[in-house]
């Protein structure tokens, strides 16, 4: 049976109002919902993912606005149907207006936000190799490249911890093409995340430009996390010190870093070169 649809014609609408206000962080904050634009985002999400021994975000879809007349394939109509939530279809001036995109494809959903703070208890033994930690991560495009790489190499968990960013950024959507949805990806305080890891028995190398070893050298077929700090100023002197080992990449030229997404892509693609 097909969604029963509201036509929204007009730019002065509540509703197309409300949904375009959730591009800034204190409307998501207030109305704990989030935007997610896009087929492929929106199919990621409504699908999820439960492989491992720790399950992706659980999103709840609360309502979707559509364009036709912006449908760039010819699945858009079967997604539509699978999501149950009032659909509201717009023409596509008005869809304009509230996309985030340059050539949006006419599907936006706004979903409940999760709570995306891990619960050590309720996962207290992991067996996925490697896991990836990110510090005080300041750019949302960059985390969600970094998500969509992650994916790509077989992480099995994110964690981020100390955040500077909303999880829930319309650009971390759009950068990780909905892989925030499908890899487990959580917020958790450094404290907690080194303390829990070490216990099972995870080797947490911090990649650094002052890192002591090759990233190369260890040995990352045993149970690894690998931990980067923000863009701007590294990882904190704590998270240095309380990691069992710092790796560096080699640089030449005179600069002195790498982009964070580049410098997670190539460390996490070691980790799979060496799994075989």
């Amino acid at each position: 049976m097909r969604n029963q649809r509201q036509y929204i014609t007009s730019f002065s609408n509540p509703k197309v109002k409300w949904v375009s206000s959730l591009k800034e962080k204190r409307n998501r904050d207030e109305e704990k919902k989030f935007f997610i634009e896009g087929f492929r985002e929106i199919q990621k999400a409504v699908s999820g993912s439960r492989n491992g021994s720790v399950p992706s975000l659980e999103i709840k879809i609360h309502s979707l606005f559509i364009s036709p007349d912006c449908f760039l394939g010819e699945n858009e109509e079967k997604l539509i149907e699978k999501v149950k939530c009032p659909v509201y279809e717009l023409p596509k001036k008005i869809f304009e207006k509230i996309s985030y995109r340059d050539r949006p494809d006419g599907l936006i959903a706004v979903a409940e936000t999760p709570n995306a703070h891990y619960n050590w208890e309720n996962f207290p033994k992991l067996d996925l190799n490697p896991i990836l930690i990110i510090e005080g991560v300041e750019k949302p495009g960059n985390l969600g490249t970094i998500l969509r790489t992650a994916e790509g190499a077989g992480v099995g968990l994110v964690l981020i911890t100390d955040p500077r960013i909303d999880l829930f950024n319309p650009n971390v959507v759009r950068a990780s093409t909905g892989t925030l949805f499908t890899l487990p990806t959580y917020i958790s305080s450094l404290e907690e995340t080194i303390s829990h890891l070490t216990k099972q028995d995870y080797r947490i190398y911090a990649v650094t430009p002052e890192g002591k070893t090759l990233y190369t050298k260890p040995d990352m077929k045993k149970k690894s996390a690998f931990l980067f700090g923000s863009e701007q100023y590294g990882l904190t002197p704590n998270a240095k010190e309380k990691s069992h080992d710092t790796l560096y990449l080699p640089m030449f030229g005179e600069a002195d870093s790498l982009n964070l997404a580049m410098s997670c892509g190539i460390v996490l693609y070691e980790s799979l070169r060496q799994k075989g």
